[in-house]
């Protein structure tokens, strides 16, 4: 297959390389990545400001644009050949119930998706690199089984995150996404007038069938997410009130 690789952390990042590394064994591989970290840029494209591409070798794009530029540069301009997928990670950090409205890494995905190119996330719930080995790896595994069980398709986004272990994990479950509570407020630094933002919020939702539960308990998580954020019970309730 030919598969093009992207994230939020960086084309030189630990986890994008690792996942080069792995998937190269059996496919094709194109990667067309940011030049700095824009974790949390969730999908912001950059349409005020021309974007620089650097060709660093064969088939590999350091981009200086957001990760969803990346993949839309990529897929519309770049790339001449037929592209079978677009799989974007590995995260160094979870992407679990509400991060993915501001995950960087899922963007990227999803603007494969926005492209009508199928998509997958993955992120490694830790940001330990003693781990990042085994999550490739699991990763290709997992990616084997997917395309095997042709389980993947242009309308879902498959959001994959992997628990720490030194270990391949195998075991996976299909879950919902789960929920985090508030988060922690902006923090202001001393004598200054800079801000840093507050850590994502503890789950609050995390019970049976969430992804959160499955990490919790070493199983790797899959999570089909779709665009459609119309909240249809509400919306039906609200029709109905007018009839």
């Amino acid at each position: 297959m030919k598969i093009l690789l992207s994230n939020d952390d960086g084309y030189y990042a630990d986890g994008i390389q690792a996942l080069i590394k792995e998937l190269s064994i059996k496919h094709e591989i194109f990667v067309a990545a940011p030049l700095e970290n824009n974790s949390a840029g969730s999908s912001a494209l950059s349409t005020r400001k021309d974007i620089n591409v650097d060709n660093v070798k064969k088939n590999h794009y350091v981009i200086d644009g957001t990760p969803a530029d990346c993949v839309h540069i990529a897929l519309t301009c770049l790339i001449k050949e037929k592209i079978d997928i677009v799989v974007s990670g590995i995260n160094m950090g979870a992407n679990l119930g509400d991060d993915v409205i501001y995950s960087g890494t899922v963007a990227a995905a999803l603007e494969g998706r926005h492209l009508e190119f199928s998509p997958i996330a993955i992120s490694l719930i830790t940001k330990d690199i003693s781990y990042l080995k085994n999550a490739a790896q699991s990763s290709s595994y997992l990616f084997e089984k997917i395309i095997e069980n042709k389980i993947i398709n242009k309308k879902t986004l498959l959001n994959i995150n992997i628990p720490d272990s030194n270990n391949l994990i195998k075991d996976f479950k299909y879950t919902r996404l789960g929920k985090r509570g508030i988060p922690v407020p902006a923090k202001k630094i001393k004598e200054k007038n800079l801000y840093n933002i507050g850590a994502a919020g503890d789950p609050k939702d995390d019970g049976e069938g969430t992804d959160f539960f499955a990490t919790n308990n070493n199983i790797i998580s899959i999570t089909p997410i779709t665009y459609d954020l119309t909240n249809s019970k509400i919306l039906e309730k609200l029709n109905y009130s007018w009839v």
